[in-house]
């Protein structure tokens, strides 16, 4: 399908339906053979600019990550890169040809005196391209597994060996061909649309213009509406039913402190599958005086479930009469811990708070939603806020009305989407500063709004990674156990004082749920730029767009890593808990010793990361 005249020729295979500029004005377009004929060749022709470019993000996306990747996520991200390549190279392809190639031609045609690669060879150029690029790929991906080694030794992970990692090749390429072929699809159709449209004038395109305009106006209405739409429809259908299984091994708790027991409000089946495990798990009166050694009084958890009210609004109100019922009022420490979308809290943090106070405590949570944290994060986070906002509001504001000097400390608790719920309950600084005595959030979201705004105003000179806000005298940053432990130690030795309220980020540097943007796409982000965390690959580089889907693919398996790295936390809640709860009540000693009867405590009481399985 090109023009043989004698000159440098430009093959429109790429272009169906375009007329492509020529030498000498000539032009050609490809209607000179059946339909479905020239449709499937086109179909099945690759772009050698394609190919290239997305050879080279394929082999990019090997580069190191936050994380170790199994060989089917790296696939993922090598073929999700790929296409995204081999869509810039065709667009670039498309620029050279329309735009730039007239004015270099004459150039061309002088250096080659006007010989070109005969049409017979081109077939034989791409297999040969598309081998070469197999090849490639295949021995870079024998050098990627010593990155893939680093990391894991950062985090003390388990990297997959050289043989099962070559796993990645078929699977890439399996995606990058299936995106390829709906590219290709999807350029058809609007090539038949932009024939459709009436008139002979096609350069430049208003027909393709227009087309595209419809493509385009179509695909943004789907992926903004129909398909967040339909994706929250399928999933509360499918995890609405997840919701009501309640895992065999658990009991209804049998003492009245504790919603779904004795004279509660709320029946044990309505409190869901998360409601039941954060009820029912963690040690009674007797088991903590067992573990402890020392006189405990019996912990208070309430909860609501999503059949325990209407709104958001009637869930809280429905926590605060639980909470009035079992006389939360006398006890010494009072958590509110917003849930992440199904509903979890985690139990460490929960058992490590009783731990701390010997049950003289209370646990406020409820639900509002069936949904994981990243389908509910996708489909709606003004939903979360909200949430997270009625609850407290609701129980803050019958704290405040119980006397001041006879009332239990206030502490908000929040990890991963609930620390999007617990920063709903805030409007800034000044607001937490005059409701609670302490805020403690493991592993926030990018998008959350009051970390955003306390990052972005970070002191200067401190990094994106660890900033430091106001000196620290109200909200501090830490990125592992060892650094909240040096504030417990010595509460002032930085010369600051971390009085009055006190607001814990913690927030590991191999996280992906803190570090994820859509921003990746086009922008070096300061974390990447600056010197890594403490477990964070030094080699880990920037690259548009690969960075973007390395992280990205580095969600799914955030919580299955060792504990202390990635999205999981571990048990550094508890020296967060502890350093927000002030008044420099125990020594580093007593963290040791608490940590201890945690994991003692926590033997029985099964999986607990909210990112993995079994967890939602």
């Amino acid at each position: 399908m090109t023009q043989s005249t004698g000159e440098a020729d430009v093959a429109d295979d790429d272009f169906p339906g375009v007329i492509v500029r020529k030498n000498h004005g000539a032009t050609s377009t490809a209607t000179d053979e059946p339909a479905h004929t020239g449709f499937l060749r086109r179909l099945m022709e690759p772009s050698p600019w394609g190919l290239v470019v997305g050879a080279l993000m394929f082999a990019l996306s090997l580069t190191p990550s936050l994380l170790t990747r199994d060989w089917l996520f790296q696939g993922v991200a090598a073929g999700l890169s790929a296409a995204t390549g081999h869509f810039i190279g065709v667009l670039l392809q498309w620029v050279w040809v329309l735009w730039i190639h007239d004015l270099v031609s004459p150039l061309v045609l002088l250096l080659t005196r006007g010989r070109s690669v005969p049409e017979r060879w081109r077939p034989r150029l791409q297999i040969a391209l598309i081998v070469t690029i197999v090849v490639a790929l295949l021995v870079w991906i024998l050098f990627a597994v010593r990155w893939q080694r680093e990391i894991a030794d950062l985090m003390g992970d388990e990297a997959y060996s050289a043989g099962e990692f070559l796993k990645v090749l078929p699977v890439g390429l399996l995606l990058w061909v299936g995106f390829y072929l709906a590219g290709k699809t999807v350029v058809r159709v609007t090539v038949l649309l932009a024939r459709a449209v009436p008139g002979q004038h096609t350069r430049y395109g208003l027909k393709l213009l227009l087309s595209w305009s419809v493509v385009g106006l179509v695909t943004v209405f789907l992926a903004d509406q129909v398909l967040p739409g339909t994706l929250l429809r399928v999933s509360e259908q499918v995890f609405s039913v997840r919701d009501q299984e309640i895992r065999e091994d658990l009991v209804r708790p049998h003492v009245s402190e504790r919603s779904g027991g004795p004279g509660s409000l709320n029946e044990w089946e309505d409190l869901g599958a998360y409601g039941t495990r954060f009820t029912a798990l963690g040690l009674y009166k007797d088991e903590l005086e067992e573990l402890t050694g020392r006189p405990a009084e019996e912990p208070i958890r309430v909860y609501a479930g999503l059949h325990s009210g209407d709104t958001d609004r009637e869930r809280a109100l429905n926590v605060v009469d639980e909470l009035e019922r079992t006389n939360a009022q006398d006890r010494e420490a009072l958590m509110i811990a917003p849930t992440t979308g199904t509903g979890w809290v985690n139990p460490t943090a929960a058992q490590a708070f009783e731990l701390m106070f010997g049950g003289d405590t209370a646990i406020a949570a409820d639900q509002y939603s069936y949904l994981p944290s990243a389908i509910q994060f996708i489909t709606d986070r003004n939903r979360v806020r909200e949430a997270g906002k009625e609850l407290i509001d609701a129980v803050s504001e019958w704290w405040r009305r119980l006397p001041e000097d006879n009332r239990p400390r206030l502490y908000v608790y929040g990890e991963s989407l609930g620390t999007t719920a617990g920063e709903g309950g805030f409007s800034g600084i000044r607001d937490i500063a005059s409701t609670v005595d302490g805020v403690l959030w493991l592993g926030p979201p990018n998008s959350n709004e009051l970390w955003r705004d306390f990052v972005s105003r970070r002191d200067p000179g401190t990094r994106e990674v660890a900033p430091e806000y106001s000196g620290g005298m109200m909200v501090r940053f830490a990125e592992n156990s060892e650094e909240i432990q040096k504030w417990i130690r010595e509460p002032a030795a930085d010369g600051t004082d971390w009085g009055g309220s006190r607001v814990l980020y913690v927030q590991h540097p191999s996280d992906p749920v803190v570090w994820w943007s859509p921003s990746l796409l086009f922008r070096e982000p300061d974390w990447l730029k600056e010197a890594p965390g403490f477990d964070r690959s030094p080699t880990m580089r920037w690259m548009p767009v690969v960075t973007f889907w390395q992280v990205t693919l580095d969600l799914p398996r955030a919580g299955n890593v060792p504990n202390g790295h990635g999205h999981n936390y571990g048990t550094s809640v508890l020296d967060g808990l502890v350093a927000v709860a002030g008044e420099d009540r125990f020594t580093v000693e007593d963290v040791e010793r608490l940590r201890g009867q945690l994991e003692i405590a926590m033997e029985d009481q099964g999986p607990e990361k909210e990112v993995g399985v079994d967890n939602g």
